[in-house]
């Protein structure tokens, strides 16, 4: 069974000049808000030579943007969490299909198929790693998008959650660190810096690669974050690092960064991409 903590831990993981192996845990975008009711009719009615670009992710009641993440997919993993609002043993399996196609060349794919897999419930969490061939997994890649619909076989099983793990050879150079609006937001009573160690008098690009943050309960979100850190003459320095302009650092040997606003009504996280650039 996978390990739930490790869905839900710190975003950071670094990538070589070369290709490697990434695991990206990432929020899918789900047709209906939570709790979903999908049974396995939802599943059904797949036009099966619908070959139009962005078909399975419209069919399908949910999916994951991957567009920005990997050149390739080697395994896509999910976690339903599942709730039963009668009593006694929980009846019924949950599920999930998984959307796709094979890919025979840049010109020629195959008709659109599936992956499917259920189980009991005698665990609240259904969990499930698919591990495509490489044919079928180049349409994640070829559509952007991952595309699947989670369900349940009994109408008084809601799902509550939905975590999505990908791994593949990520397109992603340098590292990928996560700001938490709640606790990376400078302003409020517990709101604290991101520390992140870098090479000292080495120039770093610094840039926002994914923003899901929010500052209030309305859903106003952080346009733009700060870092501090120590030049290479000794002065201490902060710079504002904006939506699509990178910001670039020269240090003695840490960064930290930071959102300005209340961490207690604040929410999301920031996705910051660190980059070497002066690479010999």
């Amino acid at each position: 069974m996978l390990n739930k903590a490790l869905f839900t831990s710190a975003f950071i993981f670094s990538i070589s000049a070369q290709a490697s192996i990434a695991t990206v845990n990432i929020e899918p975008i789900v047709k209906s808000p939570f709790p979903l009711s999908y049974s396995k009719a939802d599943t059904e009615g797949l036009d099966f030579k619908n070959k139009a670009p962005g078909y399975l992710a419209d069919f399908s009641k949910a999916y994951v943007d991957i567009s920005k993440y990997f050149d390739s997919v080697e395994s896509v993993c999910f976690e339903i969490d599942t709730a039963y609002s009668g009593s006694g043993s929980t009846p019924g399996m949950a599920g999930v299909y998984l959307y796709k196609y094979f890919v025979y060349s840049d010109t020629f794919r195959g008709d659109n198929n599936y992956s499917g897999s259920a189980g009991g419930l005698a665990r609240t969490t259904f969990s499930k790693c698919f591990n495509e061939n490489e044919g079928f997994a180049q349409s994640f890649v070829r559509e952007g998008k991952i595309a699947f619909t989670p369900y349940t076989t009994d109408s008084n099983v809601s799902i509550s959650d939905v975590r999505v793990q990908v791994s593949g050879v990520s397109k992603i150079r340098g590292e990928l660190v996560s700001l938490k609006a709640n606790t990376n937001s400078l302003g409020g009573q517990t709101g604290e810096a991101f520390k992140h160690v870098v090479e000292p008098n080495t120039t770093y690009s610094i840039e926002i690669f994914e923003n899901s943050s929010a500052y209030n309960q309305n859903g106003d979100k952080y346009s733009s974050l700060g870092v501090s850190y120590i030049n290479t003459k000794g002065q201490k320095t902060i710079k504002a690092i904006n939506e699509f302009l990178p910001t670039f650092v020269t240090t003695q040997g840490e960064l930290s960064l930071f959102l300005v606003g209340d961490n207690e009504s604040s929410q999301g996280e920031v996705l910051v991409n660190i980059k070497k650039v002066n690479i010999d």
